[in-house]
């Protein structure tokens, strides 16, 4: 008679562990595929805000001149020195330094990512504001300031403003373009915007 022999107990137990394993695991793979898509779209979407933000507050510093001291066109196109003694509202990087009134003067740059603070010279002095983990710009006397407690900062904007078209001797036309670094991303993929964001601004005068 022929033997006929089934699977004993202890198989069965090591064959259910092995199979338990591989869908835990297949589970953890999964779960945090979905939380990192999830947390990069998050991450995305605050990006999107801060850098529409930024691009919407250089637009209005185009607005008509309602007094010779508030932004305007005008106002916030004259030299840094002159915009820092007579229109600071024209200043919208939240650094109160000597060479960070650019107001809507052509400079800056949207990249590469400025790890510290830009030196004399730098197309990026006036063009870079920083903002905390929940978004709101770090205002201090200095960059060296900004910069004092890394650990606070958890976006850099940069921008750029381009004299897009001239009528005469006076831009009618800028570009300006906005980068968001996310400093989180920063430390885990290098250093690279998450969202480069760019508009026209014409003169309404």
């Amino acid at each position: 008679m022929r033997s006929e022999r089934g699977f004993s107990l202890l198989e069965t137990l090591v064959a259910v562990t092995i199979a338990a394993a591989g869908v835990f695991a297949m589970g953890a793979v999964a779960f945090l595929a979905t939380t990192t898509s999830k947390n990069q779209g998050m991450e995305t979407t605050r990006a999107t805000i801060y850098a529409q933000d930024k691009l919407e507050g250089l637009m209005a510093l185009a607005a008509v001149a309602t007094s010779s001291s508030t932004m305007s066109w005008s106002n916030c196109t004259q030299t840094n020195s002159t915009q820092q003694s007579t229109y600071p509202a024209c200043n919208t990087s939240g650094i109160s330094a000597t060479g960070w009134y650019t107001g809507l003067l052509a400079g800056g740059a949207s990249g590469p990512l400025q790890t510290s603070c830009p030196t004399g010279g730098s197309s990026s002095i006036g063009y870079m504001d920083f903002l905390d983990v929940y978004g709101n710009q770090i205002q201090e006397t200095s960059c060296a300031a900004a910069y004092s407690n890394t650990t606070k900062i958890g976006y850099i904007r940069q921008w750029q403003i381009t004299d897009a078209n001239t009528f005469g001797s006076t831009p009618g036309l800028k570009q300006i373009t906005v980068a968001v670094y996310s400093m989180s991303y920063v430390a885990t993929v290098g250093p690279r915007p998450v969202v480069v964001l760019s508009s026209y601004v014409s003169s309404p005068n």
